[in-house]
């Protein structure tokens, strides 16, 4: 007698059905009726599974168009971790180590594949962070078209959708704890070196080190 949940136990079968089959985004199942003979399970634990999975990212069923592999995304992820924080400085800060961990030690590498017309678009943004009269969600969407924008040369979407899940979740937390800095200018110039950093090809790692450690302070 098996140990999960019907519907449980469903999923299983579901994934290992996926990897087995080398199903990719985009492919579509068989109809349910056909899952659950296959699978020796009841269709309606096999349509709570299914259900399940959608909830995490995995699958996707269009109503009378059957159901399909979704592309990976943290998506799914990003809308569940939010409840698994409270709103402390620790849980933040912990958080904010594992953005760091990844910011720092991708820095060099995007320092290899970033050519000028990157540098002049981050300049760009960067700048655009010290005009007096932006508010405080346009300079939060320019720091998260900054950090996107910076790895783009990665060419890595995996990288992208990590950047972007940090982000997210840090700023969805943050902002009722984490001081601003003292004025756009300051905000903007802690970004310009960055940017002077990799113009200069040295010490873009410091200079990324000292972003964040600017962030450890007001938090």
């Amino acid at each position: 007698m098996s140990a999960l949940p019907k519907y449980r136990e469903a999923q299983v079968k579901l994934r290992a059905y996926i990897a087995e089959r080398g199903l990719r985004a985009g492919d579509q199942l068989p109809p349910e009726a056909d899952l659950a003979e296959v699978f020796g399970i009841g269709r309606l634990s096999l349509r709570e599974a299914i259900k399940g999975l959608e909830t995490v990212g995995v699958l996707r069923t269009l109503h009378g168009g059957g159901t399909f592999v979704e592309p990976f995304s943290f998506a799914p992820i990003l809308e569940n971790l939010p409840y698994a924080f409270q709103l402390e400085g620790r849980d933040l800060m912990n958080l904010l180590e594992l953005r760091a961990g990844l910011e720092e030690g991708l820095i060099s590498r995007a320092s290899e594949w970033i050519r000028r017309r990157d540098l002049e678009e981050l300049r760009g943004i960067a700048t655009a962070m010290a005009a007096a009269d932006s508010t405080p969600d346009d300079r939060a969407a320019l720091d998260r078209q900054f950090h996107r924008r910076l790895y783009e040369p990665l060419d890595n979407p995996l990288v992208t959708q990590m950047i972007d899940l940090f982000w997210d979740i840090f700023h969805r937390l943050h902002s009722a704890t984490v001081a601003e800095p003292s004025t756009p200018a300051e905000l903007a110039q802690m970004h310009l070196d960055i940017v002077d950093a990799l113009t200069a090809q040295d010490g873009e790692v410091a200079a990324m080190t000292r972003h964040f450690e600017n962030i450890r302070t007001r938090l």
